[in-house]
């Protein structure tokens, strides 16, 4: 009788851990490529020049959000995507700088009051990848992707800046897999490497660990491409020499009609005009135009790469049998980077784009790339926060969606909730003895599907002293140290017409939305009150 009951007692357990298994079978994989220093207009979908047909074949058969916003800066952005919180909440409301317990929202690292993707999907079975550029806190391993949820790593613990060999820019870099330095600024990698190349092509043999391990996967692929300095590999550069000579006011107008052509904007948003300082393409010398013609192939030869390894992507998920149910987001993390010079240079001498060369490609063309929004990276006007964002889900997105546009004004913290969603994971209120602060986001699985949509709160910004509140179609907006901003984002989304002082009331009642939600979420510096 009892071998009877102990049999019993076995099949049950194998019973039930093949429904475990088919259940993670089922349960959809997820990427997210992220871009470093991209502007809203710098893809084919999105009004580009630049050849992107892998993504551009993405969005013809999934979603592309019109109004989709980041942070409009690197660490910020990352942290917010990873935790589905404001970044101020998970810790980084700047860069690495830890200004101490006095500033918890400034300690330069994700705080043990939020979770990350990975450490809610884990229970779930999910395999947790990320290559590339982690940059969320590197100082101490313990604040490195094995230790926050991922089963596997092989990236930059640090910032990027870096392509050819992480020795590339002035700041020390290194590459590690998993929890040790494979090379840094004094180890060159091997011949021939890459990064835009080798963050995918690790990832992908991370992939098929867990495809041949039956398990689904997260894999977040942060590039640190295109942010500068600028460095291209020869043959791609070489695609675009030439096709900048037109110059950047030119360019900039075919892309806004593009943007109009697409439906991605609407005609009745004019074009925003030239930022302040950058001079009229035709003022410049054919030498200077030359130059710059230069500068900008590289960026686009970068841009041009990303789009060739997503198409490694797409051709190894097909080959391994689950392309149909991963969920592919694409998205930038901030606007154009406009500094350290107005039209972009060359600081590091030798041939530009090489490994050797420091190259910027300034206002000038980070102006075309945010097309045709006013402002750049930092900033919380349209050109710092804007990015296109591109879903493809065979199996998740119905089919009456497939190439369709979504105008619901979107944000970072929405990709927690909506992985949380689809994967039917468990968002914790305590993990590792810490109270968790609750998601801020909306699931975005209703778009996806075809069902109706409501956002009940508005949605925040602060970089740097640069703030904004995003409501329905208002959006109030300011430069740091400056007035508020108010612009009516269904008629005016390039933000030409200012109504502050038309409308004085609806100033009054966003700008007490905005300092509640500072006042709460880590951003006014030594205050620790939070929800």
């Amino acid at each position: 009788m009892l071998k009877k009951i102990i049999a019993l007692a076995l099949t049950s357990v194998a019973w039930n851990l093949t429904l475990v298994n088919a259940n993670e079978e089922n349960r959809p994989n997820i990427i997210v490529i992220l871009t470093d220093d991209m502007g809203y207009s710098d893809i084919g979908c999105f009004g580009s020049e630049i050849q992107t047909p892998h993504l551009d074949g993405l969005a013809s058969e999934g979603v592309r959000f019109s109004q989709f916003y980041n942070t409009s800066r690197c660490s910020p952005t990352r942290s917010s995507l990873m935790t589905g919180l404001y970044s101020h909440q998970a810790g980084m409301g700047l860069l690495k700088t830890d200004e101490g317990p006095k500033n918890p929202g400034f300690r330069g690292r994700l705080m043990e009051r939020c979770v990350t993707i990975a450490e809610v999907l884990r229970p779930q079975g999910y395999h947790n990848i990320v290559t590339g550029k982690w940059h969320m806190g590197d100082a101490k391993k313990e604040w490195w992707p094995l230790a926050r949820g991922f089963d596997r790593f092989y990236g930059c613990p640090e910032g990027g800046g870096f392509f050819f060999r992480p020795s590339s820019w002035k700041q020390p870099r290194h590459v590690a897999r998993d929890n040790e330095i494979i090379f840094g600024k004094d180890t060159s990698p091997p011949e021939g490497w890459y990064a835009t190349d080798a963050w995918t092509d690790e990832g992908l043999k991370f992939v098929e660990e867990a495809v041949q391990a039956k398990k689904p996967f997260f894999w977040y692929l942060a590039h640190n491409a295109p942010h500068f300095p600028l460095q291209a590999k020869p043959e791609d550069i070489a695609k675009y020499r030439g096709k900048y000579m037109a110059g950047w006011d030119e360019i900039r107008a075919n892309r806004y009609q593009r943007l109009i052509e697409l439906g991605l904007i609407d005609k009745s948003w004019k074009l925003s005009e030239r930022e302040k300082g950058i001079p009229a393409w035709d003022s410049l010398s054919d030498k200077h135009k030359e130059a710059q013609d230069e500068i900008m192939a590289i960026y686009a030869g970068m841009v041009d790469c990303i789009d060739q390894n997503v198409g490694k992507i797409i051709t190894s998920l097909k080959k391994l049998g689950v392309y149909d149910n991963t969920l592919i987001i694409f998205l930038h993390d901030n606007g154009g980077q406009s500094g350290p010079s107005l039209m972009g240079e060359n600081r590091g001498g030798g041939t530009a784009g090489t490994v050797d060369s420091e190259v910027y490609y300034g206002a000038s063309w980070a102006n075309v790339s945010d097309t045709p929004f006013r402002k750049y990276k930092n900033y919380i006007h349209e050109g710092g926060i804007s990015t296109p964002l591109i879903a493809h889900w065979p199996k998740g997105i119905t089919a009456e969606m497939n190439g369709k546009i979504a105008t619901e004004p979107a944000h970072l913290i929405d990709l927690m909730t909506t992985f949380v969603d689809i994967s039917e994971a468990t968002y914790p209120k305590s993990y590792n003895g810490n109270e968790i602060i609750p998601m801020e986001g909306k699931s975005l699985l209703p778009i996806l599907q075809a069902k109706p949509f409501v956002r009940e709160n508005p949605i925040f910004f602060e970089h740097e002293g640069n703030k904004g509140v995003r409501q329905g179609k208002w959006k109030l907006v300011a430069i740091a140290k400056k007035p508020w901003e108010l612009y009516d984002m269904e008629a005016d989304r390039t933000e030409l017409n200012n109504l502050a002082k038309d409308m004085p009331e609806k100033v009054k009642e966003m700008t007490k939305l905005y300092n509640e939600w500072a006042a709460k979420s880590f951003v006014n510096k030594g205050k620790k009150k939070q929800r």
